[in-house]
């Protein structure tokens, strides 16, 4: 098997800790980033020893010299860039979240399915030693019937108006960039839920910055979760079940341990010891299935991705807050939502 050439799309926070975990991926090269400023590109490619710089995304998108991309723009770009990529033919790992809502993912994945172009939403964090562990466990039932997830990705954002997560012209606020880690665990273990309720602090910008979200699933099931732009946390995650739980550590979205606690408060610890952030394991599934002719990862599945985008679009439904270009629905539509809802400014 040839070895598979990435390119990376954007040069900011996420590029350069994805770049600096590259080094520790079973395969693969990094071979060509692009920026819209010339100088951010030659100083990326110059720090990680990249060998092509490009000053445009398109001229990386039909570059010959890639074969695999990596996006990490701005969410209001994912979109866009992920659509060219499918059109040019070149496999796709997009940051999360995929798109802004779910009727364009659903556009992707059917163009990538109609296209034949391997596509993954970069969800990182499914592939982390810990949350293999912790899904073992469950599967094999150490915990019993699991009943409940308690989960948050709370920190404190900078409050420049401009920055991505307060901007909502690019696709800003606390659900979509660390809101979605919570409910992708949800849903890892619960699948999508059948009730969803929330309540909502919107900031100056009109993004939202703090929120607590409660789903429900008909089998009783619950899961209580939190996520935040103003505020610290411990970030750990618990999985309550009736023989036991599982706590996984902070900040559980990148943890290398976690612990499984029985009713007599017996307590088996795991620790997992891997360099980098652990965002090599995601190129690894992505240069796994590429090997294997997939065009999804069965781990994050295109229907994965749908289920999470669907209940994410319902929260911010639920919350008035639209991005540019998308349609509000008519007052007609709110009369059938009976969510229970309230909105404070903060």
């Amino acid at each position: 098997m040839k070895t598979l050439r990435w390119g990376i799309i954007g040069t900011g926070q996420i590029a350069n800790a994805f770049a600096s975990d590259f080094r520790y991926v079973k395969s693969g090269e990094l071979r060509a980033v692009a920026s819209r400023n010339k100088a951010s590109a030659d100083a990326f490619s110059a720090k990680f020893d990249i060998e092509l710089a490009f000053v445009d995304y398109f001229s990386l998108i039909n570059s010959h010299e890639v074969d695999v991309i990596y996006i990490a723009t701005p969410h209001v770009h994912h979109y866009d860039l992920a659509k060219a990529c499918i059109l040019a033919g070149k496999a796709v790992l997009c940051e999360k979240p995929f798109t802004l809502n779910e009727a364009q993912a659903s556009e992707l994945y059917e163009l990538a399915e109609r296209h034949e172009v391997f596509v993954m939403e970069a969800m990182w964090t499914r592939f982390n030693p810990v949350i293999e562990q912790v899904l073992e466990w469950v599967e094999e039932g150490e915990i019993g019937h699991l009943q409940s997830i308690q989960a948050s990705f709370n920190f404190v954002a900078p409050t420049d108006p401009n920055h991505r997560l307060m901007n909502l012209e690019l696709g800003g606020g606390a659900l979509l960039d660390v809101g979605i880690y919570p409910v992708f665990l949800a849903q890892l273990f619960f699948g999508k839920p059948d009730f969803v309720q929330n309540q909502a602090v919107i900031g100056d910008t009109d993004v939202d910055v703090f929120e607590q979200i409660l789903l429900g699933w008909e089998n009783g099931q619950l899961a209580s979760l939190e996520a935040s732009l103003i505020s610290c946390h411990p970030n750990r995650a618990i999985l309550s079940g009736t023989k036991g739980y599982i706590e996984i550590d902070s900040e559980w979205f990148c943890a290398r341990s976690c612990r499984i606690v029985d009713e007599a408060n017996n307590e088996r610890a795991v620790e997992f010891d891997f360099p980098g952030m652990g965002y090599q394991f995601e190129v690894d599934e992505v240069n796994r299935c590429l090997e294997e002719g997939l065009l999804q990862s069965p781990n994050h599945s295109w229907q994965d991705s749908l289920a999470l985008m669907a209940t994410l679009d319902e929260v911010r439904q639920d919350m008035g807050l639209y991005y540019p270009g998308e349609e509000q629905p008519s007052h007609e539509d709110l009369d059938h939502h009976h969510h229970e809802h309230s909105h404070h400014k903060h």
